[in-house]
C-alpha cells in the first residue's frame, strides 16, 4: 500500500494536481463532465435494455460511445484525483468502495460488449440484456452517489 501512496504521490506533484488548487479545481470539473457524459449515455441505453425506454438501436450505439468517452474522461482524471492525496484518499474506505464498484460496473460494461447484443428496434430485450442494464445503471448511479459522499467523508 505505502509503494502505491508513493507512485500516486509522485503522479500528484509531476502533474500539478497536488501543488496547484486551480489546477485541482480544473481536473475536477473535468471529472465531472466525464461523468455526465457516462451517466448521461448509459442511462438510457440501460433503460433501453431493461426495456423500459423506446431508445431507436443506432441512438443507443452513439450513446454508448458518448458513455465510453465519459468512463475514460473520469477514470483519467479521478486518477488525477486520488493522486493529489493518495493517503488521506486510500485510507477511506468510501473511495475502495467507489474503485470496486467502478471495477465491477466496467467489467459488465466489457462483458455485455463482448458477449451481449443491443435488441434490435420493437425487438423485446433478452434476460441477459435486461440483467446487464440493471446491473448497469445500478452501478453507475452507485459509484455517483459514493463519489459525492467522499467529499464528506
Amino acid at each position: 500500500m505505502e509503494a502505491l501512496i508513493g507512485l500516486l504521490a509522485i503522479l500528484g506533484r509531476a502533474s500539478g494536481v497536488a501543488l496547484s488548487s486551480p489546477l485541482y479545481a480544473v481536473v475536477s470539473g473535468l471529472h465531472v463532465l466525464g461523468l455526465a457524459l457516462l451517466i448521461g449515455g448509459i442511462l438510457l441505453v440501460d433503460l433501453r435494455l431493461m426495456g423500459l425506454a423506446a431508445l431507436p438501436r443506432l441512438a443507443a450505439g452513439q450513446l454508448r460511445r458518448v458513455a465510453a468517452t465519459g468512463l475514460a474522461l473520469s477514470l483519467a482524471t479521478g486518477l488525477l484525483l486520488l493522486s493529489a492525496r493518495p493517503g488521506e484518499y486510500l485510507a477511506n474506505p468510501v473511495v475502495w468502495a467507489k474503485l470496486l464498484i467502478v471495477a465491477a460496473a466496467s467489467l459488465n460494461a466489457a462483458a455485455f460488449s463482448l458477449i451481449g447484443r443491443l435488441p434490435a428496434d420493437g425487438e423485446k430485450p433478452g434476460a441477459y440484456a435486461r440483467l446487464a442494464g440493471g446491473v448497469s445503471l445500478a452501478g453507475w448511479l452507485a459509484a455517483l452517489g459514493l463519489g459525492r459522499w467522499i467529499a464528506f467523508t
